[in-house]
């Protein structure tokens, strides 16, 4: 066979084909590198100008003037209101509902007729019961004739023996048997009265059938329909639950443990419900319970608070937010909570963002820190502070004076052109 020999200039074009691909590689390779390396730069950059901002340009402040005034105390908890007085109308005696007369919502007035029992089984005891009774009337009468009977039998025997015509026993026999009359007669009496008292206990049962109001109020609940059954054995049925006056109401709240010494009866209060979101209602706490509730580890205290209620727009069972005022500080020295709350972007002594407020090993109990401007900047005051509303906390010593001004928090781009020429942060008073 015969060999072919390879043709130069086909072994060179192929190199400088694989030369070109491999510089074409290389080429976008150093590319992808060059733009991820802008990529990173221009992100670390993008950091670096958020986290130190600009050193020409300060930070703004709100602040808020430190007053004297007053702080209103008070206390909240939640509740369910409820009728002052609640009456359950039970049943004392079994039997089948034949009558319902009143509906749920119904005013009702005392010794109203509410619902009926049927009274056949009733009548037919009471019948027996008076059968009873005159049976036992014949049984006295039956008595009384064998006491005479036997009374002139001894009478007889004891002429008898004077005249010594009987004996001694016949004479003893004769008066054992008056004796015995005179018992059956007792016994006939007894028998009269126990049969009066059947009869009067099944006259009261039959009375009973109809199940009468007894207070003024109104129907809140009907536990009862026609056909239904009651037994009155073990326990008495409920058939209606009635309030007597909705124009008085109470409202139970649970007082938190830790606010539960400063409650007391007599403090006023207010109060809504969801019903009426847009009214705030009065309230006057009346009681405070000893007795504690427990429920999940939690410990409250029920207190009892009068509610009058004449338009009647409140109904029993409405979830109530209360407040309690349980005190006033007058004139004297406060700071808006904003002030409290207020955390510095930066700490000199950590050099990055502070997370909380600093330890302080040698702070006392009831201290705290606000902030006040020096030189454009905010600078620490440890202030001992008193009672809060919510609103503003009462300063009980501290270096800080009224009239001075502290930070509130930072002001924003859409602050100063909202409002470019006021110092205070938006709700701040």
């Amino acid at each position: 066979m015969e060999q072919q020999t390879p043709d130069p200039e086909t072994n060179t074009s192929k190199s400088d084909e694989v030369r070109r691909t491999l510089q074409s590689s290389r080429t976008r390779g150093r590319l992808r590198w060059l733009l991820i390396g802008t990529v990173v730069l221009a992100a670390a950059a993008t950091a670096t100008w958020w986290f130190l901002g600009d050193d020409d340009k300060k930070t703004a402040y709100h602040t808020a003037a430190v007053d004297r005034g007053d702080i209103v105390l008070s206390a909240t908890a939640t509740g369910s209101l409820e009728p002052k007085r609640k009456v359950t109308v039970g049943a004392e005696i079994s039997g089948l509902i034949e009558d319902v007369m009143v509906e749920q919502n119904d005013r009702v007035t005392q010794g109203q007729p509410l619902a009926r029992i049927d009274t056949t089984r009733l009548e037919n005891s009471l019948a027996q019961a008076e059968a009873n009774l005159a049976q036992a009337r014949a049984g006295l009468q039956q008595a009384q004739a064998s006491l005479e009977e036997a009374r002139l039998e001894q009478d007889r025997a004891e002429t008898l023996y004077e005249k010594g015509s009987t004996s001694k026993q016949a004479l003893q026999q004769a008066r054992a048997a008056r004796k015995r009359a005179q018992a059956q007669v007792e016994s006939a009496r007894a028998s009269i009265a126990q049969a009066r008292a059947s009869v009067k206990l099944q006259r009261t049962d039959l009375s009973k059938a109809t199940v009468y109001s007894p207070v003024d109020g109104v129907v809140l609940d009907r536990k009862v329909e026609p056909g239904n059954t009651v037994a009155a054995s073990l326990q008495t049925p409920e058939l209606f639950v009635l309030a007597e006056d909705l124009s008085d109401m109470e409202l139970h709240v649970g007082i938190d443990e830790a606010d539960v010494s400063l409650v007391e009866a007599g403090q006023s209060a207010s109060f809504t419900v969801d019903a009426w979101p847009d009214e705030t209602f009065e309230a006057q706490v009346e009681l405070v319970a000893l007795n504690p509730t427990v429920t999940n580890n939690v410990v409250t205290y029920t207190a009892e608070l009068d509610v009058d209620n004449p338009e009647r727009k409140l109904r029993p069972g409405m979830t109530a937010t209360v407040t309690i005022q349980t005190g006033r500080r007058t004139d004297i020295l406060r700071v808006p909570n904003t002030a409290l709350r207020f955390l510095p972007p930066k700490s000199e002594e950590s050099g990055g963002f502070r997370l909380g407020p600093p330890r302080d090993e040698q702070r006392k109990p009831n201290t705290d820190t606000v902030y006040r401007l020096v030189d454009g900047e905010p600078t620490e005051v440890h202030v001992e502070t008193g009672r809060s509303d919510g609103k503003f906390t009462e300063i009980r010593g501290g270096d800080i004076d009224p009239d001075d001004r502290v930070v509130t928090g930072i002001r924003t781009e859409s602050d100063e052109e909202e409002s470019p020429d006021t110092s205070e942060p938006k709700g701040a008073s």
